[in-house]
């Protein structure tokens, strides 16, 4: 029976060891297996937390700390109410990005990669309700390739409302399961959108059939999920949307305190050649300033800028308001918390001197695939990162050696050139200088903008090096009708063909009465004179044969099974 344990939404890797009555070490080498590279004072999130007390036999649940409960409803004498932050999710190509777009009369499908959205984007709309009120709501939109389920995790760790984005023609999908899984994790209320209602192939009811079956019973059949059937496309439905988003965010009460100590969490990042490090930030907590020294994870910085989603300046920013800051000295890690500190010195003793840049020495095994692995902003290297771990081909594995924000550098090249490493460098080029010192050095380096093309070139990769498998198989078999010459280990036999086709170059297994006596090398296959490549049931050939098994001879009414031995792809 699982041991119950109640812990907040961030935990020390040595606290959670505590916790759990093991030594850091073994919950270190656990998190490793799992694909989690940690440190003993690295922080946590609650679901990884959650995952790895399994393993010890430990149920978790949330505590109700005043951090978790600032991301829902705060009852402090200052709270005042705040917008709701709604993460858009689903199955890939069912719309999500096209329905923010439209909501937002912006123009975002257009440019992602592949159609398919590559990073977490928020913004804020404000949306006149019928009642003719100004409402604002923060929206995250997700990826819904299945490589991004790191950034879906965490989308819907910071939400208060998931919309969920079905589309009416192809149904629940795999992706929409987990989706659902990652909103009921985090206890956000489920909002379904039922998207491409103006498509031919439209069908409603059995779109609702499903969710039914994924305990997300429509109200209209008694249950208590909002369904909103709409169109992207045409718009049809999107403000009824809104009015729910709306009026399921009034009955949760949503509030935060505005003079709290400022708190927010990490969206995405990346290194700006012109401003330093530049971090997404959402709001959910307190008020961001200008000027403010902010700690996120193993950095800090004093805020330079502060600015919307617009990329308009602001002088501050308050609860459940998506920003992007500069001024931090280092690129932080997605998901990450920031806070604000009094001063620089306080944050230079919370955070000492750690880089974001992971690395450790490569196998040098013949089955390892060592790669650089550098990312233009966090969200696509935490992504990348899950969905590499992941790959295998029979016995061949990619080892993760470094792998970092920005673009390819000197180091990288050091570093692969002493690791053998190939570099994947994602949506992030290298300029000029580096690519000469890498084809002077024979450094291979990988870029792409898709990240589907990077886990396809990978597993080619990963094919050739892997550990070849062989098997055999029957090409035929031959009745010997005659034996024209015996000398020591070789024979001149011929017999006609009884099944299949007789090809030279292989390997014969001799029966006679149904026992397998030995073994003999086919060298080539005649007819009348002339060498064949291949000879079909029904006609007769000669046989050259030779390394027969010792003390064997072959007779008149054998039989030889004529085999290959082939490699398995």
């Amino acid at each position: 029976m699982s041991k119950k344990l109640e812990l907040p939404e961030q935990i020390s890797v040595r606290l959670l060891a505590e916790k759990l009555e093991v030594a850091p070490t073994e919950l270190i080498a656990k998190l490793i297996s799992g694909g989690v590279m940690a440190s003993i004072n690295q922080n946590l999130d609650f679901e990884t937390a959650a995952l790895v007390a399994e393993e010890f036999g430990f149920e978790l649940e949330r505590e109700s700390t005043p951090e978790r409960a600032s991301h829902g409803s705060v009852q402090s004498k200052n709270a005042l109410k705040r917008p709701p932050v709604v993460t858009v999710m689903g199955h890939v190509d069912h719309g999500k990005t096209s329905l923010l777009d439209r909501i937002r009369q912006s123009d975002v499908a257009k440019s992602e990669s592949g159609g398919i959205t590559q990073h977490i984007s928020a913004y804020q709309i404000e949306f006149i309700a019928k009642d003719k009120k100004k409402r604002l709501i923060t929206f995250i939109d997700t990826p819904g390739h299945e490589a991004f389920s790191a950034l879906r995790a965490h989308g819907a760790s910071l939400t208060d409302l998931v919309v969920l984005v079905v589309a009416a023609d192809d149904g629940v999908k795999p992706q929409t399961v987990e989706a659902i899984k990652f909103a009921r994790a985090s206890g956000a209320q489920i909002i379904v959108a039922v998207n491409k209602i103006d498509l031919p192939g439209a069908n409603l009811e059995r779109v609702k059939q499903q969710l039914a079956e994924n305990d997300l019973t429509p109200e209209d059949w008694g249950g208590k999920t909002v369904v909103v059937p709409i169109s992207a496309k045409t718009g049809e439905g999107t403000e009824t949307l809104l009015e729910m988003v709306v009026l399921l965010a009034e009955l949760q009460d949503l509030k935060a305190d505005p003079d709290a100590t400022p708190e927010g969490i990490i969206i995405e990042a990346h290194l700006d050649k012109q401003v330093g490090p530049v971090a997404s930030v959402l709001v959910y907590s307190g008020t961001l300033r200008m000027g403010q020294v902010a700690v996120v994870g193993k950095t800090y910085g004093r805020i330079r800028q502060i600015l919307d989603d617009e990329d308009r300046p602001l002088a501050s920013a308050g609860p459940s308001m998506p920003v992007t800051i500069t001024g931090l000295k280092d690129v932080p890690d997605f998901g990450e918390t920031l806070r604000v500190v009094p001063n620089e010195k306080v944050a230079k003793s919370m955070t000492g001197s750690a880089k974001t840049v992971r690395t450790h020495v490569g196998s040098e095994s013949e089955n390892t695939l060592n790669i650089v692995l550098k990312a233009d902003v966090g969200g696509s290297l935490a992504a990348l990162e899950e969905s590499i771990r992941k790959l295998k081909a029979k016995d061949a594995l990619v080892e993760i050696v470094s792998s970092g924000i920005g673009a390819v550098n000197e180091n990288d090249l050091n570093l692969s050139e002493s690791s053998g490493a190939l570099i994947i460098s994602f949506r992030s080029s290298p300029n000029k200088r580096i690519q000469t010192l890498a084809e002077r050095s024979g450094i291979e380096i990988k870029e792409s903008w898709v990240i589907y093309e990077v886990l396809d070139y990978l597993k080619e990769k990963l094919v050739k090096i892997a550990t070849p498998t062989y098997k055999t198989v029957e090409l035929g078999r031959l009745k010997v009708l005659a034996t024209f010459s015996r000398k020591k280990d070789n024979a001149i036999v011929g017999g006609k063909v009884t099944s299949g086709a007789i090809e030279p170059d292989a390997q014969v297994v001799i029966r006679r009465d149904k026992d397998e006596i030995g073994t003999a090398a086919l060298e080539t296959v005649k007819v009348g004179k002339e060498e064949v490549k291949s000879v079909d049931e029904g006609n007769e050939c000669g046989l050259s044969l030779s390394k027969i098994t010792e003390g064997v001879q072959v007779e008149e009414g054998d039989v030889l099974i004529v085999t290959k031995t082939i490699r398995e792809d």
